[in-house]
């Protein structure tokens, strides 16, 4: 099992927000020096952590899509900009078929999740009449 403490995680989240972010940005973001930076991003890619160019994480955490349909008269697209700028919310989708959004999410456990669906249905109480989660069990 991967071992991922703290600082890991803030360099993911930098590099989830600018995959080509210079260490010396990533290390002013995260508080450490440039060197640090290098070191672990050299271990979570020896480790599969980091899978590509892009950041793909594998073993730690969880990716999850937020199915969420809108009530009549709710403002899509301003229920949509509000959740992309969350943290954890890497985009939202307008989507057609049952549902009217789509959020792809990354968050630490199932508790984080629950407290992102939680957000979500206090942000905007009324405007969501329903939501489907599903988890990601593997990204190619």
């Amino acid at each position: 099992m991967t071992s991922v403490d703290s600082l890991d995680r803030a360099i993911l989240s930098v590099l989830r927000d600018s995959a080509r972010a210079p260490y010396v940005d990533i290390a002013k973001s995260v508080g450490v020096t440039e060197r640090t930076v290098r070191t672990r991003m050299r271990r979570l890619e020896d480790e599969g952590v980091i899978r590509g160019y892009t950041v793909r994480e594998a073993g730690i955490g969880l990716s999850a899509l937020i199915r969420l349909k809108v009530g009549p008269g709710t403002e899509i697209g301003t229920l949509a900009g509000e959740f992309a700028g969350w943290p954890g919310v890497e985009c939202v989708f307008e989507i057609s078929g049952d549902a009217d959004l789509v959020a792809v999410v990354h968050v630490d456990d199932t508790v984080a999740l629950r407290n992102m669906l939680d957000k979500m249905w206090l942000a905007a109480p009324g405007d969501i009449s329903s939501t489907q989660t599903e988890l990601v069990l593997e990204q190619y």
